[in-house]
């Protein structure tokens, strides 16, 4: 139960790939004295993750499977992983558009002790749309459509065999998760599984695609328009920097967002920077600045409104902030490189290498916004947030699917 709570511990706070590496430290360490010392069940844990075949290659039909029946496998789920919230939106949108049947098998290791837990908080956290949950990845029946939904799901659904179509939800690419080395490589051969890619974004679609040869269709992002949108702008004696701040998350790049700001705030006075995403009250950091934390969605509107810029950092795939942070007319800077500059073009957010001295440049130069360009950026970056949204682009997703090929 130490092993389970510490996991879980990990995953709601840095993601499923700490959990794991930090797992298995931690299952090596915390053995006491008076105990014969155990060894960390490492074949155990990753043969469960690549997974075993399951099916039976049946003829698979209108008449003995439901049509347009989804099920989806996904690793065990916290109420704040952005990533199922995704995940879930998605089913929900799809459920709409002629996929009524929706399943939710959740992979091991999870911490339920019967699926009917598991589907009353699934409920709770996200909202009830009429899936059912299934605790185990050998609860998987045959079905329309099999979607893996994240690395350590993929295996197991490329090795079932009573699936017509095998479909692989990408949200980011994986492999970059970790150091280059085993974990890396495991996420890394999941792209090459024949499953057809539904990815977040035109970027990993051209990657895997390119580097991998995937089928796949990316769907842009959206924001909730009736949640995000502009509130008045109060009177402020502090130019204010919202930096998305999340040590925990290598991806997100902290040392180099921090390096910058304190170059910003040296230059500029009057700067001060709200640090939200992560509590860094543990970090020294000598200029003015907020510690917000973890936010409410309630709270985010009007905290982005009262930002004169906002930085964000990604060395991988995009987060949904940028589009969030436009629909309230707040400047964004980010760092430029194809992952990035997929959703926003040069008009409606200011683009810097990833470099602290020319991150500290750019936002100094949306600080002072002479002529108004950052305002005038600001407002076409609003203009795209508000130029389509979820509805729209789940009819794209949804006619990709509807027009596979029938193969079984």
């Amino acid at each position: 139960m130490k092993l389970v709570t510490r996991f879980f511990d990990v995953l709601s706070k840095e993601g499923l790939g700490a959990a794991t590496s930090k797992t298995l430290q931690f299952s090596a360490n915390s053995i006491s004295p008076q105990s014969t010392p155990s060894k960390v069940q490492l074949i155990d844990f990753y043969e469960n993750i690549l997974g075993k075949e399951q099916g039976f290659g049946l003829k698979l039909t209108d008449q003995n499977i439901p049509k347009g029946s989804m099920t989806w496998v996904i690793p065990d789920f916290t109420a704040s992983s952005g990533g199922h919230i995704n995940i879930f939106r998605m089913m929900r949108l799809l459920k709409h558009r002629g996929f009524e049947e929706q399943r939710v098998v959740i992979v091991d290791p999870y911490r339920w002790g019967s699926s009917e837990d598991a589907q009353k908080e699934m409920e709770t956290a996200f909202g009830e749309f009429g899936a059912k949950v299934f605790l185990g990845a050998e609860s998987l029946e045959p079905c329309d459509y099999l979607i893996a939904t994240g690395w350590q799901t993929a295996y197991w659904v490329a090795k079932y065999k009573d699936a017509r179509h095998k479909l692989y939800f990408v949200q980011d690419f994986e492999p970059y998760f970790y150091a280059n080395g085993g974990e890396y490589a495991l996420a890394e051969n999941t792209y090459r599984l024949g499953l057809t890619g539904i990815t977040a974004g035109s970027w990993l679609a051209e990657k895997l695609e390119t580097e991998y040869g995937m089928k796949t269709f990316g769907y842009s992002f959206a924001c909730d328009l009736d949640h995000y949108k502009p509130t008045p702008k109060r009177e402020s004696p502090n130019k204010n920097i919202l930096f998305y701040a999340r040590p925990v998350t290598p991806r997100r790049c902290f040392e180099v967002g921090l390096l910058a700001l304190n170059r910003v705030c040296e230059e500029i006075p009057d700067a001060a920077v709200i640090f939200a995403g992560w509590d860094v009250s543990s970090y020294e950091i000598p200029f003015h600045h907020l510690n917000a934390g973890v936010l409410s969605l309630d709270q985010l509107p009007d905290l982005y409104s009262q930002c004169d810029a906002a930085l964000v950092l990604s060395a991988t795939n995009l987060s949904l902030l940028p589009l969030e942070l436009a629909a309230c007319k707040c400047p964004i800077v980010m760092n430029d490189g194809h992952n990035a500059e997929w959703l926003l073009d040069k008009k409606e957010a200011f683009y810097t290498p990833m470099d602290p001295d020319r991150i500290a440049e750019t936002l100094i130069k949306v600080l002072k916004n002479k002529g108004g360009v950052a305002t005038k950026v600001a407002k076409a970056a609003h203009k795209r947030a508000n130029s389509q949204g979820w509805e729209e682009e789940a009819d794209k997703v949804a006619e990709f699917i509807k027009a596979l090929p029938q193969t079984k």
